[in-house]
């Protein structure tokens, strides 16, 4: 009970950290950087939460899902062409984000757009409607490939803050990502 008690004070210091750390800016995120968060997604048929630890290099990437306490952990390798899931001994590989997590899970999810979209940024090269704050000028909405994703949360109210938390829906599937803490340079 003793050690019980010692771990749960640990977590709660350590997330108290990462919570109220000092939090880069978006100026200071270069190609690469990483975040930790929770993500939940739904769809009419099924729904899911898991720990997100994604780091970011260029266009090479590494995300870890894992349940309460790292249980049922999964990593995910990518590279442009190439998207690796490992689970224990085995291993499933397509060419984008999106495709893999849709074959694992049956969720149409728009997770190739996501390192972009976490940075309050559209996809690259695909048309975007973008509505910002008048005052702070952040990012309060992209509507992108029918997909509307919402900023409800910064870590504070300045221009130059990183998201919080994300909420994205289209066609009955939606996500949810809140953001612990945000690396920029790794």
């Amino acid at each position: 009970m003793k050690s019980l008690l010692i771990l749960g004070l640990a977590t709660l210091l350590l997330t108290g950290c990462a919570r109220f750390g000092t939090q880069p800016g978006a100026s200071d995120l270069t190609e690469n950087w990483a975040l930790s968060g929770k993500m939940a997604v739904r769809n009419a048929t099924e729904a899911s939460s898991f720990n997100v630890d994604w780091e970011q290099r260029a266009q090479d990437f590494e995300i870890e899902l894992s349940g309460p306490l790292g249980q049922g952990a999964v990593q995910i390798n990518g590279e442009p062409g190439k998207v690796t899931l490992t689970k224990g001994a085995d291993q499933v590989t397509r060419s984008t984000l999106r495709e893999l997590a849709y074959e694992i899970t049956e969720l149409d999810l728009p997770l190739d757009y996501l390192q972009y979209w976490v940075r309050a940024k559209p996809y690259p090269g695909i048309e975007a409607i973008i509505d910002r704050d008048a005052a702070s000028r952040q990012v309060q909405s992209i509507n992108q490939s029918g997909w509307q994703v919402d900023y409800p949360l910064y870590f504070d109210e300045t221009g130059e803050s990183l998201p919080r938390r994300i909420d994205f829906a289209r066609n009955g599937s939606s996500g949810r990502l809140v953001i612990r803490n945000w690396v920029s340079e790794l």
